[in-house]
């Protein structure tokens, strides 16, 4: 699952860039920044929700894998991804009233109109936990601890009354 949504974090905003990059070739002297905020439907739409998507998924299947598989460092990044990602859904939903200007519940538009703050409080602690749950986890050797006992000089005598 956490490749699917990797794969979704990666073809929606590939094709948001993959249009605006068509309106720049339809209209010379646009930026891409331009052709971005021409937003033609359904196109930006569908990219829009290919990413959140992909996002909700990363979250949830990383947590997971993490959870059962991680160790403490990659469970200690869980928290934070979910605190950002609860942050921005909580603004899209229009709960908390961060933006002033947005009145919720629309994620999309919220997405659409303020893509850093999408970026950075959804899809990069998805990603995040995405690609750490899909990367193999190092597995030390048992140990014991115990220093290695020194060999028995040949010239010292026996150690027990046993010995001959």
């Amino acid at each position: 699952m956490a490749v699917i949504s990797v794969g979704l974090m990666i073809v929606g905003p590939s094709i948001l860039l993959v249009y605006a990059w068509v309106e720049v070739l339809n209209n010379p002297g646009l930026t891409l920044s331009d052709g971005y905020w021409i937003g033609r439907t359904p196109w930006t739409q569908f990219g829009i929700v290919l990413a959140l998507l992909g996002g909700v998924t990363g979250l949830l299947s990383g947590s997971v894998a993490i959870a059962i598989e991680g160790g403490w460092w990659r469970r200690a990044l869980v928290p934070p991804a979910w605190a950002a990602a609860a942050l921005w859904w909580f603004t899209a939903l229009g709960v908390l009233p961060l933006v002033p200007r947005f009145q919720g519940p629309d994620p999309i538009t919220f997405a659409y109109t303020l893509p850093v703050t999408a970026t950075l409080l959804l899809l990069m602690p998805a990603a995040l936990l995405a690609v750490i749950c899909l990367t193999p986890r190092g597995h030390t050797p048992a140990r014991t601890r115990l220093r290695p006992v020194p060999p028995r000089e040949t010239w010292s005598g026996p150690t027990s009354d046993l010995e001959p």
